[in-house]
């Protein structure tokens, strides 16, 4: 997986994800927690539109208990009384003249009555008002009483009236109101009967009052209607099959209270059977159509006093308008996260560039590296602290690396030289050991043949001078080469390096006054030296020897001391003419010289580096930037062994 991809999967896995999970989490627990307050608010609404409803219906109740207790019905009982004794009375138009324009004036002065009528005993209607107007009695009844309705015919009823209690307010529908149908419809609200009695014994007859229903309708409109609520109101009323389920007001059909009743319109019909089948066993409670996505809130309210008639008052409320913030909330956070999707993909591709390129950049040094590269620029990092940090320990690698591949390489090169040394040590001593005697015997033959010359030949003596001079210089080589395969252990002691310098420096003083070469000593420091005073003064005559002969007449040999790393450095830097690179790996071959024939033997580094090594110590050569050579005796401080 590229670093971007990985990128990306992290930030969406660790941060946008798990937040917009939470976030819907948190908005659908906020949903529901909502739609609970809006369930709990509905309900507190309902109980109150049930409670408007009561006080409407009791204020009118108490209205009509005190229009048939008043002064005028009273007033008007001599009459009643007549007519139940089959009399009319004697000022009966008078009387029903006064009554009719009090109850005409009663109507105007309080709204929301529809027809109020005055019956006698048998149930016959003696006055009738509606709507503030009198009605004239045009019918003739039994015993010539002058009617404002046809007679009641209907004796179950009219034996259902006499039943009554006195000056108590029951609801009922009287036969003699279908009159007041408009095109055979009903209205939604039933009469009150009052049977009037003013010594709460004998009723003389009865008041009735039906109410318009626009008071009710006034009340419902009025009412808040939050979330779009649609209110409904239908009548239970499983005796009456007709009216069983009518709607009597709803916002949706726009139905009013003071309409006439349309049989066709039940509220099965409207809100479908399974929600009405609840409302006919549970009365109360919440009933959720998935179908139409709606909810539907009911409560049973008891109008009438005396009749097991109810309403059902209903808020319908859509699911959509609930969900639709919450719906837009999630849109949001969609968005909200494809936006930060697409911005962590932007984040990703710029966090690849800064962090992607150096590490890809450090996957071709490593490669390259690993090619056999190894002279790497030191350039500056940038980025975060991290990645400055895989530079500088990258770096780090690559030194370290190379340190270790110098030294080992230093040591194969000593072991490579070692094992020459040892080697050709072993056969240097074997042709040493054979080549002595035939040299003892030349030296010895050439006194003997000097004895027995004439003196007077001088130059047969100085033949066999010179003969005995070669052998001696032999002599001289073999000893070297037996000395070098040798290789005598060191005899350590403290020895003073000022001192062992200046003696040192004075052996090798005549050499360089022959050739008008000045030695000069820098040192720093006077400090003990533990070692072979003898074999490191062979060292130091052995590399000033070599610097005087490289010299030219009146160069400078620079003999320096200092220390570095725990390490006593003495210097010998000449003018000559430097060294070679094709002779820089081959100084300390054994018998290897540039020197010319019969100047040097080729043994003096090579020994001089088998003493160094027996020091703990080296010796190094370099070219120097005076033209010459600096050869440099590298000793440890003050080491016991």
């Amino acid at each position: 997986m590229r670093l971007k991809s990985s990128i990306f999967l992290w930030v969406s896995l660790a941060t946008i994800l798990p937040l917009t999970a939470l976030t819907l989490g948190i908005t659908a627990y906020s949903e529901r927690v909502y739609l609970k307050n809006i369930d709990n608010d509905i309900y507190i609404n309902m109980r109150n539109i049930a409670k408007e409803l009561d006080f409407r219906l009791a204020y009118e109740r108490e209205v009509i208990l005190s229009l048939a207790n008043s002064p005028a019905m009273k007033q008007f009982s001599p009459v009643l009384e007549a007519a139940a004794e089959g009399d009319l009375h004697t000022q009966y138009f008078e009387e029903v003249d006064k009554l009719n324009t009090f109850l005409a004036g009663f109507q105007h002065s309080v709204p929301g009555l529809d027809t109020v009528r005055v019956l006698d005993i048998d149930g016959h209607t003696l006055i009738k008002v509606r709507f503030g107007k009198q009605i004239p009695a045009y019918f003739e009844g039994i015993f010539d009483l002058p009617l404002a309705e046809e007679e009641l015919v209907d004796d179950v009823f009219l034996n259902w009236m006499r039943q009554l209690k006195a000056n108590k307010l029951v609801y009922g529908n009287l036969p003699l109101s279908k009159r007041d149908y408009v095109s055979g419809k009903e209205l939604s609200i039933m009469n009150s009967i009052v049977p009037v009695s003013f010594d709460n014994k004998t009723i003389i007859g009865f008041l009735t009052a039906r109410a318009l229903g626009d008071q009710f309708d006034h009340i419902l409109e009025s009412l808040p209607r939050t979330n779009n609520l649609k209110l409904s109101v239908a009548e239970f009323n499983p005796d009456s099959p007709q009216r069983h389920g009518i709607v009597l007001y709803s916002d949706e059909l726009q139905i009013k209270f003071s309409q006439p009743l349309n049989p066709d319109i039940k509220l099965s019909k409207t809100i479908g059977d399974g929600a009405w089948g609840k409302f006919q066993t549970q009365r109360f409670g919440l009933f959720i159509n998935k179908t139409k996505n709606r909810r539907y809130y009911f409560q049973e309210f008891y109008p009438y006093n005396n009749q097991l008639v109810s309403w059902i008052i209903m808020l319908e409320l859509d699911n959509n308008n609930i969900a639709a913030p919450f719906q837009r909330i999630r849109f949001g956070l969609l968005a909200v996260a494809g936006l930060a999707l697409a911005i962590s993909l932007m984040l990703a591709n710029i966090g690849a560039k800064n962090i992607a390129k150096p590490i890809t950049l450090f996957a071709n040094l490593l490669k390259r590296y690993a090619d056999g590269e190894s002279d790497f620029s030191k350039k500056p990092v940038k980025g975060a602290d991290e990645l400055k940090q895989l530079d500088q320990s990258f770096h780090y690698l690559i030194d370290t690396l190379e340190q270790t591949k110098k030294e080992r390489d230093s040591a194969e090169t000593m072991m490579l030289q070692n094992a020459k040394l040892a080697s050709i040590g072993q056969m240097a001593a074997g042709i040493g050991h054979e080549l002595n005697n035939p040299l003892n015997n030349i030296l010895s033959y050439a006194t003997l043949i000097e004895r027995d010359l004439p003196k007077e030949n001088s130059e047969l003596t100085q033949d066999i001078q010179g003969l005995r001079n070669e052998a001696h210089r032999a002599e001289k080589i073999i000893q070297g080469i037996l000395n070098f395969a040798r290789q005598v252990p060191p005899e350590y002691m403290d020895f003073d390096l000022h001192v062992w310098l200046q003696d040192t420096i004075l052996l090798a003083q005549t050499q360089a006054q022959k050739f008008n070469i000045k030695l000069t000593l820098n040192e720093n420091l006077d400090l003990p030296v533990y070692g072979d005073r003898n074999q490191l003064q062979q060292v130091l005559v052995n590399l000033l020897m070599n610097a005087i002969q490289a010299s030219k007449e009146n160069d400078e040999i620079i003999i320096r001391t200092h220390t570095e790393n725990k390490q006593i450095l003495i210097t010998v830097s000449d003018q000559g003419s430097g060294i070679d690179d094709a002779n820089i790996d081959k100084l300390f071959d054994p018998f290897f010289t540039t020197k010319n024939i019969g100047e040097g033997s080729g043994l003096g580094l090579s020994i001089s580096i088998g003493i160094m090594q027996f020091h703990n110590g080296d010796l190094t050569l370099k070219n120097n930037h005076r033209g010459g050579v600096d050869a440099i005796m590298q000793l440890p401080l003050k080491i016991k062994y």
